[in-house]
């Protein structure tokens, strides 16, 4: 008999904050010892002669950081099998035998039997544990679906129990199962606990596939059903540390009706088998159970880090970097964390989750991990941006988005990543996947110049006008079909020359570039103010927003080269933001021909506020400030409207358009592309609460624009409507220069 140990790796443990987080879930600290839960737990399987390497089964979040943790403990695993939602452990068991089954069907001469149990329980008796393994895997060989029951010795509220029957089956050391009791009051424990027949439900079940899937399929035949498709639909990969990874399909993986392996099979089945057992097992469901699990002094104390205590028994005292001292303490529990301590007597540990579950409504960081700089999470969010921007997007874009028969970058892909080569190539998408490679260069990515020239070399050699200036579109060959001079289009190509200067060194980009800023002062500056939105004029009002990406452009100059002549260039569009596109405090989009504030009467979507561009514009502002020391305090206000008005209360995005008092547009929309700046501007403040929003966007930019049934493919999603549907059938080229932005602070 093999046994397949599959290891529940889910839950938050709200009631072991502060040292568990919502996105540092107790099962990866370390409570108990110098290791975490789920490292001792793989650990003390791998000891077993009879267990194969564990299989573990978690949220997508923390499949990186559970392989992390997993490979620097030298622990061998089967797989990871990444979940994109929790539905509950019938659906954990589902996908376990069915793992099971596969295994089972490569070596047809072993027996396999799976053993399904949680990551978070410390176990004092190893060889008592190993020994309880063989017999309940014995019971699930005869046929049984056998649970491992603890046996009580206190009349404990906390647990489920199991009514035992009064034999053992024949040749077996388990029992049938007589009933399941939810948590009982204090007086009906006191019964179980002296009646002998019943036993705590430590959560752990040993089965064989075969048995699992059939009664599952007899008493809940939809979960049985449906997660038959979603393991169909599982993407098997192979990580970077060769671990095998299993990515569940989110669409089909949500279909499974919730529900617990208890209710949806065990409190049904008549092949319910409980093993009596007492190997010295804790859930470490509270601080009470932490304290006596750890090895105590002798006044009952149990001291860890700089901690002085003085007439002081029965507590558990943690100090994370500082010195503790405490005096005439009585069973108390003190836990102290970078940002955070709690302090609780030992009858009340079980109301912490309360205070998680309040941090938690008030979206107070200190719920979700543990301050900037100092926690997993961070270093999770840092390294799956890495894996994905190097791994799956450059990757993707490089061989997808490059065209190598005409030249230049495509427009867009579809949705199965296949670029859509009819559509006309504009020359600002060509500008920015020229400055996505060329900063994706300079981060560390190395393919990306080898590549560079391909969008660039197109632009410069097909984009330019008989004039000197670059036009509007280009066809999929290379001919400029719409020779329009654009503001916006060519503080794009400054913006990517800054760049590729930078990347390759290359003389003649400088002097393009030099003649570009000749070009934009000659031809392009409007009589009045500022500069004109195109030649010919197609615009019935004037715009912010050219001028917006004209600073961008010319603070990469700056910053990059340290270039006079932009830097001039900057203040001028700066002191155009102080003196008329910022009106009342905010930042309009458009302007009559003199850069006048539109009329009352004008439509409704030309008076608007775009959160978006109040975002980008703060952000430059405030980098503007980081160059020159010329701060801007507009930036303040306009962040705080967006903060307050911008963001859909229902989607938790930043929406593509408010009206100026702050009441939403009818039927709201979200390009990916706010979101992205939402982030950036959040980043550049660096405190703990906007590093908090900053990173909890991240999470909803994930899920809504970069992933596809559960799986991260390298392009993205690009507007949704209120209620979360996609509105364009395209992924387009231009967005990766707004998703670098964000993530390269984190890189």
């Amino acid at each position: 008999m093999k046994i397949i140990p599959t290891i529940l790796c889910g839950g938050s443990g709200t009631r072991l904050w502060p040292t568990s987080r919502t996105f540092a879930p107790k099962q990866l600290q370390n409570l108990i010892g110098e290791k975490s839960l789920l490292a001792n737990t793989v650990l003390r399987l791998q000891a077993h002669p009879n267990c194969i390497a564990p299989v573990l089964l978690c949220g997508k979040s923390y499949a990186d950081e559970i392989e992390d943790q997993m490979t620097s403990e030298g622990a061998e695993l089967s797989a990871i099998i990444a979940e994109p939602m929790g539905r509950d452990t019938a659906a954990a068991a589902a996908i376990a035998s069915l793992w099971g089954q596969a295994v089972q069907a490569d070596d047809p001469n072993e027996q396999y039997v799976v053993l399904l149990l949680p990551a978070d329980h410390h176990i004092a008796d190893i060889p008592g544990f190993h020994d309880a393994l063989i017999h309940a895997g014995q019971a699930a060989v005869q046929g049984f679906i056998s649970t491992i029951g603890i046996t009580p010795n206190a009349p404990e509220t906390g647990f489920g129990y199991i009514n035992r029957a009064e034999m053992p089956i024949e040749g077996l050391k388990s029992y049938q199962v007589a009933r399941f009791v939810e948590k009982p009051n204090q007086e009906t424990a006191q019964q179980y606990l002296a009646s002998g027949d019943f036993l705590w439900n430590s959560g752990m079940f040993a089965f064989t596939p075969e048995t699992f899937l059939s009664e599952l399929t007899t008493h809940e035949k939809e979960i049985a059903t449906k997660a038959r498709l979603a393991f169909s639909d599982a993407k098997k990969s192979t990580s970077s540390k060769g671990v095998t990874r299993i990515g569940l399909n989110a669409t089909t993986f949500k279909a499974i009706p919730k529900n617990s392996i208890d209710f949806a099979v065990m409190e049904h089945t008549k092949k319910a088998a409980v093993l009596p057992a007492n190997f010295g097992w804790n859930d470490v469901g509270s601080w009470s159970a932490a304290h006596e699990i750890a090895q105590s002094d002798d006044d009952g104390n149990v001291l860890e880090g700089d901690v002085v205590a003085v007439d002081t028994t029965n507590s558990l005292i943690r100090s994370h970097d500082k010195l503790i001292a405490v005096v005439g303490l009585s069973d108390m529990i003190v836990v102290d964390t970078a940002d955070a301590m709690l302090i609780c007597p030992k009858n009340m540990v079980q109301q912490v989750k309360a205070i998680h579950k309040h941090l938690s409504e008030q979206d107070h960081p200190a719920a979700h991990h543990h301050g900037p700089g100092s926690t997993a999470y961070i270093n999770q969010k840092k390294e799956k941006v890495r894996h994905w921007l190097f791994e799956k997007a450059l990757p993707f874009w490089i061989e997808n988005g490059l065209d190598r028969s005409n030249g230049g970058a495509f427009e867009a892909v579809d949705f199965q990543g296949n670029p859509l080569i009819d559509m006309p190539k504009r020359l600002r998408v060509q500008a920015r996947q020229t400055y996505v490679l060329s900063h994706a260069y300079l981060l560390g990515y190395e393919p990306a110049i080898d590549v560079l020239n391909i969008p660039l070399d197109f632009m410069l050699r097909h984009g330019r006008r008989d004039d000197g200036g670059f036009g509007h579109v280009l066809s999929p060959k290379g001919e400029l079909i719409d020779t329009q001079a654009d503001t916006y289009d060519h503080a794009f190509v400054l913006f990517s020359l800054a760049w590729a200067y930078k990347a390759t060194g290359d003389k003649a980009i400088l002097k393009v570039a030099e003649q570009v800023m000749d070009y934009l002062q000659s031809t392009l500056r409007h009589s009045g103010l500022g500069f004109k939105e195109s030649m010919p004029t197609r615009q019935v009002y004037r715009r912010a927003n050219p001028h917006m990406h004209l600073l961008e452009a010319s603070m990469a100059w700056m910053k990059l080269h340290r270039h006079e002549r932009m830097a001039e260039l900057a203040r001028e569009i700066v002191g155009l933001f102080k003196s008329h596109f910022c009106v009342g405090g905010l930042l309009r989009e458009f302007f009559n021909e003199d850069l006048s504030p539109l009329p009352q009467s004008a439509r409704d979507i030309d008076l608007a506020v775009e959160p978006g561009h109040l975002i980008e514009w703060t952000y430059l502002l405030r980098h503007y400030a980081a160059l020159t020391g010329d701060s801007i305090e507009a930036g303040a206000t306009m962040e705080a409207f967006a903060d307050k008005y911008g963001i859909n209360p229902l989607t938790g995005l930043v929406m593509d358009h408010v009206h100026p008092d702050g009441r939403l547009m009818n039927e709201p929309t979200s390009r990916l592309w706010p979101q992205t700046e939402y982030i950036r501007l959040k980043l550049q403040s660096g405190t703990s609460q906007d590093l908090d929003a900053a990173l909890s966007m991240l999470e909803r930019l994930e899920e809504n624009y970069l992933f596809f049934d559960g799986q991260s493919t390298g392009y993205w999603r690009d507007q949704l409507s209120a209620d979360g549907q996609n509105l364009l059938d395209r992924a387009p080229a231009s967005s990766f220069y707004h998703i670098l932005g964000c993530l390269e602070p984190l890189i």
